[in-house]
C-alpha cells in the first residue's frame, strides 16, 4: 500500500497547480498556428479554418469554466506583469504577424506556421502558468522538535 494520498493537492509541502499541461499548450498552440497561417494563405481553408478556430475557443472557454468551478479561489487570479507580458506577445503573435508576415512559397508556409505554433504554445503556457501561479505556493512541512 502507497501512503501517498492520490491527490497532491491535499499534500502541503507539494505545489497545487492550476494550469493546464505543456502538452495541451502544444496541441492547441500547433493547432492554432496552423490554422492561421492557412487562413491567410488559402481561401479553400476559409470555412474550416474559422470551424478549427471557433472550436479552440469553445474548448478554452469550456476547461476555464469548469477549472474555476472546481477551484473556488482561482475565479480572481492576482494580475501580474509577466501574465501581461505574456498576453500582449500572444496577441501580436495572433494580430499583427499575420498581416506583415506573407507568405509567398510553400516552403515560407511551413515555416510560419511551425513559428507560430511554437510561439503561441509558448506564449499560452506561460499566460496560463502566470495566471495561475500564485496558488502554486509551497509550504514547507513543520518538523516538530
Amino acid at each position: 500500500m502507497s501512503t501517498l494520498p492520490e491527490d497532491t493537492s491535499l499534500v502541503p509541502w507539494r505545489p497545487k497547480r492550476l494550469w493546464a499541461p505543456w502538452w495541451l499548450a502544444m496541441i492547441l498552440g500547433g493547432t492554432a498556428g496552423v490554422t492561421l497561417t492557412l487562413l491567410r494563405t488559402s481561401r479553400t481553408f476559409v470555412i474550416p479554418g474559422a470551424i478549427a478556430l471557433a472550436m479552440i475557443i469553445i474548448f478554452i472557454s469550456v476547461a476555464t469554466i469548469l477549472r474555476r468551478q472546481f477551484h473556488s479561489e482561482a475565479l480572481e487570479p492576482p494580475m501580474s506583469l509577466s501574465y501581461l507580458l505574456w498576453m500582449v506577445l500572444l496577441i501580436f503573435l495572433v494580430g499583427p504577424v499575420q498581416l506583415v508576415l506573407l507568405p509567398s512559397n510553400p516552403q515560407e508556409v511551413i515555416v510560419k506556421a511551425l513559428a507560430l505554433s511554437v510561439g503561441i504554445s509558448i506564449c499560452m503556457y506561460a499566460a496560463d502558468r502566470a495566471l495561475f501561479s500564485s496558488f502554486a505556493k509551497r509550504e514547507r512541512p513543520r518538523q516538530d522538535v
